[in-house]
């Protein structure tokens, strides 16, 4: 398994509800062995009839309850989920970025002349996507190939819309009356050997 802290963190909370509670047990079983403390009433659908130290750990586990119960929530919203897919026709004097996703760029090249560029990416998210979601991508249109430094502003932003599915998925950059756009390449079922 590998280290998830949302995991031991809620491992460690139910190791907590259940020990955490024995300390006033104990307490009071070492320092008042003659006390009545008492517990009785109905819980869900158990009536319950407790005396002495147990009596105390029952409150306590009761009382715990609600740290607890939020447990696999918390564990949910610490996953993290990939999804993977690709840009085609990007341009060698055109780049594609984003802050919240991983790329690499790959080439066809055929007598020494770039034919196209692909963008592999990764997208990190904290859900499931679960409906079609927006990613806003930088995108930059330069007039020369080439160059050293920091990338300047980006020209301009644009949208791609991530499908609910676990397949890669593939887009197209296209230039539509003078503004980039990626639209989806092919059905989000069908999926690319990945190289």
């Amino acid at each position: 398994m590998a280290y998830d802290p949302a995991v031991i963190y809620s491992f460690c909370l139910y190791v907590l509800y259940v020990l955490l509670p024995l300390i006033p047990a104990v307490l009071i079983f070492r320092l008042f062995p003659e006390a009545k403390v008492t517990v009785s009433g109905p819980l869900q659908n158990f009536t319950i009839n407790a005396t002495g130290a147990f009596a105390a750990y029952i409150v306590t586990v009761a009382l715990g309850f609600f740290l607890v119960r939020n447990a696999e929530l918390q564990i949910n919203s610490t996953r993290h989920y990939a999804v993977e897919g690709v840009i085609t026709d990007v341009g060698e004097n055109q780049g594609i970025d984003s802050d919240g996703f991983y790329s690499r760029y790959t080439s066809d090249a055929s007598n020494g002349a770039i034919r196209n560029r692909n963008i592999y990416f990764v997208v990190v998210l904290d859900h499931p996507v679960v409906h079609s979601e927006i990613v806003e991508l930088k995108y930059w249109g330069f007039s020369e190939t080439g160059g050293v430094g920091a990338l300047p502003n980006p020209n301009t932003w644009i949208q791609m819309q991530l499908l609910p599915t676990s397949s890669l998925q593939r887009f197209r950059l296209q230039i539509e009356n003078g503004k980039p756009v990626i639209e989806p390449e092919i059905s989000a079922s069908a999926a690319l050997p990945r190289s």
